[in-house]
């Protein structure tokens, strides 16, 4: 107790110190860079390879659990291989974009005994929505309009296709046989519809929910007034955690403070209160 205080009397003195330096407008480009680095260490802004976002570490931490996974917003299928590499589950794969969708079935012929693949969308129910891509591979498709307003995005979304959209509840319902297991990790990667696809699960989310559901949240959670807190509440029977980069483990995050809702691209996991344990 008188450490922990004596810390806290020295980060004042240390916090008035620097504010008085570095509180003053033509230093805010040095607290730019320091927001960036902090923000970068806590598993923000964090793409690149598997090992290098921690998602490769996160999937060895948990490959004995999984037998049954979903991958949502598959793309040309990095994330399905990882988990066909590193696993031994069976995994159902959703991915919109034909081309893509193309590499996608060349994996499935593959590997017929562990993956299905699927060419539509999911989403909160079940219509025909104009998806927007800038070609036809493209990792950052989207069901939002207004994505010139992202700033990493350094090309236009500007070609347009109809695309059939399910909820994974009508899904599972018009396909009871491939629930021979129950779904240990839906990961989802959906430019910016995630909640819909949560929203679109509810039903199973209710009475067989996932171990783990892994999330990319991004700047298009900001546009739509989605913060990481509407999730959590939308998942009340998970603990939020989020992955740290280069396999730097798991660590929990309180969803109701301020500086866990922030809006740059990072891997969220949600893990079942009854097997919360990282």
């Amino acid at each position: 107790m008188i450490f922990k205080k004596a810390l806290l009397a020295t980060y004042k003195i240390f916090s008035s110190f620097y504010v008085f330096i570095f509180g003053r407008k033509k230093m805010q480009f040095f607290n730019d860079i320091v927001l960036s680095l902090a923000l970068n260490a806590k598993g923000y802004k964090n793409y690149g390879s598997f090992k290098k976002t921690g998602e490769k570490n996160f999937i060895n931490k948990i490959n004995n659990d999984l037998f049954l996974c979903i991958d949502i917003g598959a793309n040309v299928g990095k994330y399905t291989k990882l988990l066909l590499t590193e696993t031994k589950s069976k995994i159902i794969s959703f991915e919109p974009l034909p081309l893509a969708f193309k590499d996608l079935q060349k994996i499935e012929q593959d590997n017929p005994e562990r993956l299905k693949v699927y060419n539509y969308a999911i989403g909160e129910k079940d219509e025909t929505l104009e998806l927007n891509y800038s070609n036809e591979k493209s990792e950052k498709a989207s069901f939002l309009e207004n994505l010139n307003e992202l700033s990493f995005y350094d090309f236009k979304n500007n070609q347009k296709i109809k695309t059939k959209v399910y909820c994974l509840d009508t899904f599972f319902s018009n396909n009871p046989n491939l629930l021979s297991k129950n779904i240990d990790l839906v990961k989802i990667d959906t430019e910016g519809f995630e909640f819909e696809v949560l929203k679109g699960a509810k039903k199973m989310l209710e009475q067989n929910p996932p171990k783990y559901i892994q999330i990319e949240f991004n700047w298009h959670q900001l546009f739509k007034a989605q913060t990481i807190y509407n999730f959590s509440k939308f998942l009340h029977q998970y603990d939020l955690y989020q992955i740290l980069p280069h396999g730097n483990d798991l660590i929990k995050i309180n969803p109701s403070r301020p500086e866990s809702n922030i809006f740059h691209l990072t891997n969220f996991v949600y893990i079942r209160k009854d097997i919360s344990k990282f």
